[in-house]
């Protein structure tokens, strides 16, 4: 084998080894972004029924003055 031969299997070979790699990275980031998308929805959604159960559970109960004018009605 020539000089030229074995530079050129070199060079195939750190190719390879490069863009299999790239490649790997590229998969890993792909499948590893899908939920990044979802977060924003989840997070908002999240916060919203946190605040809703928060603001339920924390509420004194409605209960109206009774007016000394008008008769008291029995809870139903």
């Amino acid at each position: 084998m020539d000089d030229f031969d074995v530079e050129y299997r070199q060079a195939r070979t750190f190719r390879r080894y490069f863009l299999t790699r790239l490649a790997l990275i590229i998969a890993a980031v792909w499948l590893l972004s899908w939920p990044v998308h979802l977060l924003p929805h989840t997070l908002v959604w999240a916060l919203l029924a946190t605040a809703a159960l928060v603001i339920g559970l924390t509420s004194p109960p409605r209960t109206h003055p009774t007016s000394s004018n008008r008769p008291l009605t029995p809870p139903r």
